[in-house]
């Protein structure tokens, strides 16, 4: 059986919870999203010739921001640029652990959130998708190994419950870490007790062989702190809850 330590509520009016980074994470009071502007979007040629009109007229208006924020607390922010993408790192180690969170991402944005650094579990905007892949949101996101015994294909949810960009999205999460032996020889798998999204239960009892692809390290241990990729694109966090689970 386990027993539970005490619920932590991670306080989000500053980043001491988290390991330096370059500064993409700040915390907000509030983010907006306009659901118009797709973080992907590559400027084209037009574009640019338009841009370059533009700073020839004076009082040049800025153009409108996917997401944008107001000075406070309570939200974790990622917005990454060229020379700022770094992921944001829990200073705390987990084994097995109750994670609640709420997830907000602009239209085309795409996260993750690593168990022990090394067991993605997707973020993206993919509403609307029919048939979500291991790629989407909620999935468990494929490596790109090639040993046999390393390669990971990557696990779809078992249904889309996400909401359309801009909105907040919440997960409940129960993992439960790989067990190893005195040897230190992995004895069972990294497993998701269960992950809901939105309300909807998605993942029921999903073992996962080895780690995802963009782990911390290429490796499986006891404990390891939770990870959230910072490199592709803009995601907010709020409500930010854990709890380390322990073997009675």
């Amino acid at each position: 059986g386990f027993y539970l330590s005490a619920q932590e509520q991670v306080k989000l009016d500053n980043l001491d919870g988290f390991k330096e980074q370059a500064g993409n994470w700040q915390i907000v009071g509030k983010v907006t999203v306009n659901r118009n502007i797709d973080v992907h979007h590559e400027p084209t040629e037009e574009d640019n010739l338009k841009k370059k009109r533009k700073k020839k007229k004076r009082n040049v208006v800025e153009p409108p921001k996917a997401i944008e924020s107001i000075p406070g607390t309570g939200i974790l922010l990622n917005i990454n640029d060229v020379e700022k993408n770094d992921a944001l790192i829990t200073t705390w180690e987990h084994g097995d652990l109750l994670l609640e969170l709420e997830v907000l991402l602009p239209k085309g944005s795409n996260s993750g959130i690593y168990f022990q650094g090394r067991y993605e579990v997707q973020q993206k905007d993919n509403w609307r998708v029919k048939e979500p892949l291991g790629s989407d949101m909620g999935a468990f996101h494929n490596n790109w190994e090639t040993d046999l015994d390393k390669i990971f294909r990557g696990i779809p949810p078992s249904s889309n419950a996400s909401k359309a960009p801009g909105l907040w999205q919440k997960y409940k999460i129960h993992f439960q870490a790989p067990r190893f032996n005195d040897a230190g020889e992995k004895i069972s798998n990294a497993k998701f007790i269960s992950v809901d999204l939105n309300g909807v239960r998605i993942h029921s009892n999903v073992e996962l062989p080895t780690y995802t692809g963009g782990p911390m390290e290429k490796n499986e241990v006891n404990k390891g702190p939770l990870l959230i990729q910072g490199n592709h694109g803009p995601v907010a966090i709020r409500n930010f809850k854990y709890q380390l689970l322990k073997e009675s």
